[in-house]
């Protein structure tokens, strides 16, 4: 028996992750539904993050997730990065409304953004790892939603 055809959308992100992951040096911020980011993430996630991390010892690397109970679960290579490098990635939480479509937003330094939306069974990719004023707008929505988010505390319980 054959395995499913994936979507091409997701194979599109999965690759424009793994661009915008190569392509950052000192600045990585990931908001995402953890469903929707274990989908496209790879094994290499966290392995590719503690080496933005360990380029410059002054990386900003967030992770604003809607279930730190999850993340654990579904992306255990990442918690084990994320426990390696308490310092160096932060991570916290924010509910996601269960009505709203699912999103997931990748910014890296100030070129480069990407975000997936999936409601009602289609998927939507936009960004580019060349967009400066795409970033800016990426970065605007995510500190305003980092700004309203609670520590991880899940994540806490293990560094701790």
């Amino acid at each position: 028996m054959t395995a499913p055809e994936r979507d091409p959308t997701l194979s599109d992100a999965e690759a424009r992750l793994g661009a915008l992951l190569s392509a950052a040096h000192r600045r990585f911020w990931l908001h995402a539904r953890v469903g929707l980011l274990a989908e496209i993430a790879g094994a290499d996630l966290g392995t590719a993050l503690a080496g933005i991390a360990r380029r410059h010892r002054h990386t900003d690397i967030r992770l604003l997730v809607d279930d730190d109970l999850a993340l654990k679960e579904q992306l255990p290579s990442l918690v084990e990065s994320i426990k390696r490098l308490p310092s160096a990635i932060s991570v916290r939480r924010l509910d996601a409304s269960e009505e709203g479509p699912q999103t997931l937003t990748a910014i890296a330094d100030h070129n480069g953004w990407m975000e997936l939306t999936q409601a009602r069974g289609r998927r939507i990719l936009r960004g580019d790892i060349d967009d400066r004023p795409g970033t800016q707008r990426a970065v605007q929505d995510f500190e305003a939603n980092w700004i309203l988010s609670d520590e991880a505390i899940e994540l806490r319980r293990l560094l701790v």
